[in-house]
């Protein structure tokens, strides 16, 4: 039933060998996750959000890792739609905003009062009904400053429900948390939602900054992202920047903030604790 429900619905599906192998793998697979959150067994990397002249850290966003004994280090594309599809992304996204929240609390408290919390945001989290108070009951039990946090969503989630998640949205911001939205360009792209909701940040996705190169079309997305975030006043991040050659074009284009391998991968928090405490605040290079 799975196996027909991914392969888009509608339609029926002779079980094999094959499907019988995959779903003994993902059982295990599910017993496994359940086990590691039990025993708050998952791990919290952050990504780099740099400045455009790349001397300042801006943002770190947190992202999951999984240190599976036997399959090595898991990244949240192995795991994270098991979850989604299993409910258990609610328990797993808490214990990830729980130790992001102690993580970059601390090194605000060190004196890097200027540094923001990017977190990523589930569909099945946000049309939660009580998604608003479930967030900032975390916020507060970590005593994170609100004004610290930005939470990432997709334009999807937003269209699947755009009265009950505009009025969540609005609460949040005025609670003083950041709303970006993730992976902009590749899904309901709307200026109307864009100018009626309480929105602080666009992150242009990877798939056109990969695209910047002479006579490609995604360098001509991205110019017109960041024009309109500009006309609107929005802070934009360009995701997955790679190359210099990006990193200049984007430079070019006015573009406030990037991230990606060009600065390195996620590192754990105790590596970039290492980097924050040899450096000033305001001038952390990586």
């Amino acid at each position: 039933m799975y196996h027909a429900k991914r392969q888009g619905g509608g339609r029926s599906t002779l079980f094999d060998s094959e499907i019988q192998m995959t779903a003994r793998s993902r059982f295990a697979l599910e017993s496994e996750l359940r086990e590691t959150l039990r025993t708050s067994g998952l791990d919290v990397f952050y990504q780099p959000i740099m400045d455009r002249t790349g001397t300042q850290l801006e943002s770190a966003e947190a992202l999951v890792r999984w240190q599976h004994p036997e399959r090595g280090l898991l990244y949240p594309r192995d795991f994270l739609p098991l979850a989604e599809e299993t409910k258990l992304i609610g328990l797993l996204s808490e214990r990830v905003l729980d130790q992001a929240c102690q993580d970059v609390g601390r090194w605000i408290r060190e004196g890097h009062t200027h540094l923001r919390l990017a977190v990523n945001l589930s569909p099945i989290q946000v049309e939660h009904p009580q998604f608003v108070e479930t967030l900032m009951q975390q916020v507060k039990a970590h005593n994170f400053p609100a004004g610290n946090l930005e939470i990432e969503i997709t334009e999807n989630v937003i269209m699947n429900d755009l009265e009950q998640i505009s009025q969540k949205l609005r609460e949040l911001a005025s609670l003083g948390v950041r709303i970006a939205i993730d992976d902009f360009g590749t899904g309901y792209s709307s200026l109307n939602y864009i100018h009626r909701l309480p929105i602080h940040t666009l992150k242009v996705d990877q798939s056109f900054v990969k695209a910047i190169r002479r006579g490609e079309d995604g360098a001509c997305i991205v110019n017109a992202i960041v024009a309109m975030a500009h006309g609107l006043k929005l802070q934009i991040v360009a995701e997955g920047v790679e190359t210099d050659e990006q990193l200049t074009y984007l430079k070019s284009l006015g573009c406030h903030q990037v991230q990606g391998f060009f600065y390195g991968p996620a590192r754990p928090a105790d590596v970039i604790g290492k980097t924050l405490g040899h450096t000033p605040a305001r001038a952390v290079a990586f």
